[in-house]
């Protein structure tokens, strides 16, 4: 199975003053996918991710960050495998389902 990934950066918490810096990102929310590149199946996980307090050397003003530096943050500092392994489960679970909707034995409709 070869999955390809992608993110949806949906929010950015950030601190009006931190120390001597202002506007400082605090926490990433975002949603990461996977797609399996042969089933087109995807699987889902929904993260928040603090993130440490930055120096005054490598601090980026709010205005001045791009949606990489973002996705870099998150990786150095979320579970990647975590994550990659959640939604590989995901996947699996849609390809090789275990649990199957059945007709009851009385009835000839299924219930959702």
């Amino acid at each position: 199975m070869s999955i390809e990934y992608s993110w949806d950066i949906t929010e950015l918490e950030r601190e009006s003053q931190l120390n001597d810096l202002t506007d400082v990102v605090i926490r990433v929310r975002y949603k990461y996918i996977g797609t399996d590149l042969d089933s087109q199946e995807t699987g889902e996980f929904f993260g928040a991710t603090p993130m440490p307090q930055p120096s005054l050397e490598n601090f980026i003003p709010y205005s001045g960050l791009t949606q990489q530096d973002i996705i870099v943050w998150i990786e150095q500092n979320a579970n990647m495998e975590h994550m990659q392994e959640s939604i590989q489960n995901q996947i699996n679970n849609k390809l090789n389902p275990t649990i199957i909707d059945s007709k009851l034995p009385w009835n000839s409709y299924i219930y959702k």
